[in-house]
């Protein structure tokens, strides 16, 4: 377990891509972020899970995930987390819905869902860019961006009409991002990627959402 802010932990990173697998705690209750696929021989997401919070003494009380892709939602995964897990409650988007194999208990939410970890808010703000059911992660002044393409409203999957956000939608979730810090009154200053590939300090994050809207070249 590798901490990179406060209250926020990368368990490891699995499946095939490295997908990380993140602890969000506060006082002694904590949340699961992502549910990727345990393969063959690699980390298992749920194994390091429960041991992350038996050795703090944590309780976790919710299951979270950034969107639906094969390497980032595995419904196996759900199932196991939910059984080791038994208190804690699923908070996934509406566009989970398609996806989830039994939506009994599942807390599916729009456009914002605000969730309370000891104390502390945690925002869940539906913002596709990088896919339909993209989920911006907003704990302790720090924002998971999931897989979102930064400075520039391209994407890897404009090539596919299958797998591309609308333009319009894209420029209209960096929007609603610039304007959440003065809308909710919360100082966003710091970004990593779910993948643990990107972390910002410092961040004007308004301004990162403006430059994220542009058309600018992917790489």
């Amino acid at each position: 377990m590798e901490t990179w802010f406060e209250g926020i932990a990368l368990l490891g990173r699995v499946a095939w891509v490295g997908t990380g697998c993140w602890l969000l705690a506060n006082g002694d209750e904590a949340a699961v972020l992502e549910l990727p696929p345990s393969v063959w021989g690699g980390p298992d997401p749920v194994r390091l899970a429960a041991q992350a919070a038996a050795e703090k003494g944590l309780n976790v009380k919710y299951l979270l995930c950034t969107h639906a892709h094969l390497d980032h939602f595995s419904r196996p995964t759900l199932r196991r987390m939910r059984a080791t897990f038994p208190d804690a409650e699923a908070v996934l988007q509406a566009g989970f819905r398609g996806v989830v194999d039994d939506p009994l208990g599942v807390r599916f939410f729009d456009r914002a869902e605000v969730l309370d970890l000891g104390g502390e808010p945690l925002f869940l703000m539906h913002a596709p860019k990088h896919s339909r059911t993209d989920t911006l992660v907003i704990f302790r002044g720090a924002v998971c961006t999931g897989d979102w393409e930064l400075g520039t409203r391209r994407t890897v999957h404009d090539w596919n009409p299958l797998w591309r956000v609308p333009v319009e939608t894209r420029v209209e979730s960096c929007e609603r991002m610039m304007k959440f810090p003065r809308e909710r009154n919360y100082d966003v200053h710091r970004v990593y990627s779910v993948h643990g590939t990107e972390r910002r300090e410092n961040v004007d994050f308004p301004a990162l959402m403006a430059q994220t809207r542009e058309d600018r070249q992917l790489w």
